[in-house]
């Protein structure tokens, strides 16, 4: 063997330990997030964690709701609101390209939100009625028939994502090397890997017009149980899984190398009654026997540890300080004034079944429940149905069917989103308003607040909606929930957002 020959291969031996180590370091860069399986992919369409998550890899916003609630820029730069807030103008920022290398113009801005018009977006719940056009290349201009004083988050909404001029498919798979060219966003992540009901796997932009990401790379890998996410984050297999559930916390808080991420958040249980003719809710005697009947403190106590935050019985929750009335004076747990109400609405004693989503800790507030209850003149059975099932309304026991079950709320940003969703009119017909509650002094309320921009003044009118709420409002919220996440201690850099999956990836880095 030559001197040259030796060399040689040592060189192709060097060369080998590089590619060998340098695909490690590669593997070490990228981030696995463990998460339920996503159904919807449509970026208009989606609305579950998984597929929010998804989405935000792929795709921008125009602007963005931060992890404060507050509203952030993205693809536009600025904004400005017309003298009479009628009309909102959006300069975007140039330069910006899409996975397929075509610049991003306001031609795609409108696009997109026409398209949100002719698929029934879930976000056309929060933007109302506009007109969207283009003035120039990079200038977008939004025109309202009203004052919609959240418009912004409409915009911001998690189906707002922007894809390209004229794509009738988004998210649709292809195949072959076309397999991904339908998830063409502007993004920090490229998709490269999809396994329905597996995994997904996502290379860095290294062309993204913010700056390239931190990250080589994502894996969101697939696993619909809560506690075998946990199992995989204890054992290494994922860096991060959100919406732990709190029985599980502690797993997490004794292991080594992990820990627990908590999160305030305006997400609560709904334990409603059906308000309209024929029902028991239908009399504000038995809303208010419910309400002396419930031991909230209790509740939060038993079923999260003291971790959550007792409110108000309405959806304005303390996350939301400045609008938060923390002098309501709420009614205390008194089974005899229960039994007393009762009596008077005709009842005596209040018979039922009361419904629940096998979902976080839903099924064990329903066994608390029968339990203060039964104290109150207030005798239910349990019936726990399958999430999936119960939120499906081809089930005759659905969640908006039933006289009297319990409801999980996510976060939302405003509270003028959940009592615009589910305390007026209007969410009878979309789905949302569950207890039919239909208030003329309420509806006035929150149109006044949909209209009203100035803080203040919707603060007052918030007030008054408390105060309604607490005379004759349908429900009983037992908590404001924290989001609990688990994340390996060499992550650096990740903000849980108080809605998981819009969590910014952006600028996580793993370390060592």
């Amino acid at each position: 063997m030559t001197r040259f020959t030796k060399v040689f291969i040592l060189f192709v031996l060097a060369l080998g330990m590089i590619a060998v180590f340098g695909v490690s370091a590669q593997a070490e860069n990228v981030l696995r997030v463990g998460m339920n399986a996503p159904v919807t992919l449509d970026p208009a369409l989606h609305s579950n964690d998984p597929e929010t998550a998804l989405n935000r890899a792929i795709y921008d916003y125009l602007v963005e709701v931060l992890p404060d609630a507050t509203i952030g820029g993205n693809l536009a730069s600025d904004w400005t609101l017309s003298d009479d807030s009628l009309t909102y103008t959006f300069t975007l920022v140039q330069g910006v390209t899409f996975h397929d290398g075509s610049e991003l113009t306001s031609a795609d801005v409108v696009y997109t939100f026409n398209r949100l018009k002719e698929v029934s977006s879930p976000a056309l719940s929060l933007l109302g009625e506009f007109e969207v056009s283009a003035s120039d290349d990079y200038t977008v201009v939004f025109t309202l028939p009203a004052v919609n004083a959240d418009f912004l988050y409409g915009v911001a909404a998690r189906q707002a994502l922007i894809i390209s001029e004229g794509e009738d498919a988004p998210n649709v798979l292809g195949e072959g090397d076309a397999s991904f060219e339908n998830f063409n966003g502007t993004g920090p992540f490229i998709l490269t890997q999809f396994d329905p009901g597996a995994r997904a796997v996502l290379t860095a932009n290294a062309n993204y017009w913010n700056g390239a990401p931190a990250l080589s790379g994502l894996e969101f890998i697939y696993i619909d149980d809560a506690v075998a996410q946990v199992d995989a984050l204890l054992s290494g297999e994922v860096d991060f899984i959100f919406k732990v559930p709190i029985a599980q916390t502690e797993r997490i808080d004794t292991a080594d190398g992990v820990s627990v991420i908590q999160v305030a958040t305006s997400q609560h249980p709904v334990i409603r009654l059906r308000t309209d003719e024929g029902f028991a809710g239908s009399d504000p005697l038995v809303l208010q026997a419910f309400k002396y009947a419930t031991d909230r403190e209790a509740l939060n106590d038993i079923l999260l540890q003291g971790r959550g935050t007792v409110g108000n019985n309405d959806p304005i929750a303390p996350v939301f300080e400045f609008f938060f009335d923390d002098t309501v004076e709420n009614q205390t747990y008194d089974p005899a004034r229960a039994c007393e109400l009762l009596t008077e609405a005709g009842l005596g004693t209040y018979e039922g079944t009361l419904y629940a989503p096998n979902a976080f800790e839903y099924a064990d507030l329903a066994q608390v429940l029968q339990q203060q209850w039964s104290a109150a003149c207030i005798n239910v059975n349990i019936e726990v149905v399958e999430e999936g099932l119960y939120y499906d309304f081809s089930n005759p026991n659905n969640y908006f069917e039933v006289e009297l079950g319990i409801t999980g709320w996510g976060d939302r940003p405003s509270p003028q989103i959940l009592l615009r969703q589910a305390y007026v009119a209007a969410g009878i017909e979309t789905g949302f308003n569950e207890s039919r509650f239909s208030d003329p002094e309420v509806e006035a309320l929150v149109d006044e607040a949909s209209r009203t921009t100035d803080d203040e003044a919707r603060r007052a009118i918030y007030a008054q909606i408390s105060q309604i709420f607490l005379e004759r409002g349908p429900i009983i919220i037992p908590y404001f929930a924290p989001l609990f996440g688990g994340l390996r201690d060499s992550v650096q850099g990740l903000t849980m957002a108080p809605f998981p999956g819009l969590t910014d990836f952006r600028t996580v880095s793993i370390s060592g």
